[in-house]
């Protein structure tokens, strides 16, 4: 998977994917990549700090709202240019999305990530349906059972059928994440 998500994130140069600037392996085999260094907050933490700042006027209130949901439509042009190159992401959630302090907007942790058309083995051999041992909704990726972020998931990602993750899933996950944006929950 780290291979895998190294060479679909160089595959991807757009505004909105940090920039993979080199791939190697250590001496002792291990695999490494090198890519731009991000400073920032995460849209979760944006959000978590819009919602608590509720004593601001009406004014700065609307304008902290539309500074995120313009963040978001960058969101989605990226994700728009990735699934046009075949590319789907399968873990988008704010805290997967970058906002550095001079309006850059990046979608990041593309270890999930599926090229379409490429057969996820590794995905049919481990995944299963999700069975959350908690409702607390974690934004935790969830490994080895349905791949992806619970809170977020479509339908079909959480109940591990595979063959059915399409753009679609991506498009239900910015739906999640633009819920958490207007409600401040997962």
């Amino acid at each position: 998977r780290f291979i895998r998500e190294a060479e679909i994130t160089g595959r991807l140069e757009h505004p909105g994917v940090v920039p993979v600037y080199g791939m190697g392996k250590y001496a002792d085999g291990r695999p490494y990549y090198a890519m731009r260094f991000v400073k920032g907050e995460s849209l979760k933490e944006a959000i978590e700090m819009f919602h608590k700042a509720a004593d601001h006027s009406i004014t700065e209130r609307m304008l902290g709202l539309r500074n995120l949901l313009n963040r978001l439509i960058d969101v989605c042009n990226t994700i728009e240019y990735a699934h046009s190159r075949g590319v789907l992401h399968r873990d988008l959630k704010p805290s997967n999305i970058m906002l550095g302090k001079y309006g850059e907007t990046l979608v990041v942790d593309w270890g999930l990530a599926k090229a379409l058309g490429e057969r996820d083995t590794e995905a049919e051999e481990t995944e299963l349906t999700l069975i959350p041992s908690s409702g607390s909704g974690s934004s935790e990726t969830v490994a080895g059972s349905a791949i992806g972020t619970p809170a977020y998931m479509s339908p079909e990602q959480a109940e591990g059928r595979i063959e059915k993750i399409s753009a679609a899933s991506d498009v239900y996950s910015l739906g999640a994440t633009l819920y958490a944006l207007l409600t401040g929950k997962e």
